[in-house]
């Protein structure tokens, strides 16, 4: 169809879906989780053209995390709830075959969300160990192929046409590529190599939802990571450093993710996410991923002024 930002489509029946699957619940390696069953019959606008997207688990011997998607989009607000997958509270984006939607010239009037929608013939786990699941997420290795040079200027031109960008987003998104190798060279100088101590000033704040933080400056956060730019295993990632010294709300407390490379379940603590702190399509990169926030990381305040 080759969907564009904002056209309107209706996600079709569960039937007409599953219909269009392998024997592994997927369509060309991209699974239809039942998650996605609550929006069938339902309208939608796209929010983007799904071409790219950063993968976690990648196949073996591959190393380039931004890897293509084909005949894919995102749809305005729909994130995965996790609740046929253990609870996993990470809230990524679900990605939408063409094949599974419709065009149709507006919004119009569709089925109530049901209560429990039947998960029947859409199983999440791998075999027969219940602790091991999988998703969109683990699944995107084999449902992606290796992109295109990530500066071929041929890639983002498409993209302008295609809506992704517009084009100060594509400025800004160079930018802010371009200048990951100087970020690395100043993460190397002001960071001590030495691992954090377990505990610091400041480790629990224990941050609820609708609580306003700060997010400290980049030296701060700094001396909190280790070699690998981690907090306990948690990255601190190029786009959370544009946010530095900016003021958010709370949106949510983490405590269960689910792990893409193992597809087991983790707990994690002292961690939420910021409203308006999605990942900002690195790369041209569609999933948008909530950023995951340490509270070490952020600072209590009273409002969002000053």
């Amino acid at each position: 169809m080759g969907l564009i930002p904002g056209a309107w489509v209706e996600v079709l029946s569960a039937g007409e879906i599953l219909a269009t699957l392998e024997a592994d619940q997927s369509l060309e390696g991209l699974p239809f989780m039942p998650e996605m069953l609550a929006f069938c019959g339902r309208t939608f606008q796209v929010q983007i053209h799904a071409d790219r997207t950063c993968v976690r688990a990648l196949p073996p011997g591959e190393h380039e995390p931004i890897r293509g998607l084909r005949d894919c989009v995102v749809l305005v607000g729909l994130r995965c709830g996790g609740g046929f997958h253990g609870g996993c509270q990470l809230g990524c984006m679900l990605f939408w075959k063409e094949a599974w939607l419709k065009q149709v010239t507006g919004p119009r009037p569709g089925p109530e969300i049901p209560a429990g929608p039947p998960a029947d013939g859409l199983p999440v786990n791998r075999g027969q160990d219940p602790s091991v699941f999988f998703c969109q997420g683990t699944e995107l290795g084999r449902a992606t192929t290796r992109g295109q040079s990530k500066w071929d200027p041929r890639e983002y031109i498409g993209m302008l046409r295609a809506g992704t960008f517009a084009v100060p987003e594509l400025v800004r998104m160079l930018h802010v590529a371009g200048s990951r190798k100087v970020e690395l060279a100043i993460r190397s100088r002001l960071q001590s190599h030495a691992p954090p101590a377990q505990e610091e000033a400041g480790e629990v704040l224990g941050l609820q939802p609708g609580e306003w933080v700060e997010v400290k400056g980049m030296p701060e956060i700094l001396r909190t990571l280790d070699a690998r730019h981690c907090r306990k295993g948690l990255a601190f990632s190029n786009d959370m450093f544009g946010f530095c010294g900016r003021r958010f709300q709370v949106q949510h407390r983490i405590d269960t993710l689910l792990d893409e490379k193992t597809g087991k379940l983790r707990q994690v603590q002292h961690t939420v996410t910021l409203v308006g702190t999605d990942c900002q399509k690195y790369m041209g990169c569609a999933r948008q991923m909530p950023l995951l926030w340490r509270e070490l990381w952020l600072r209590r305040v009273d409002s969002p002024g000053g």
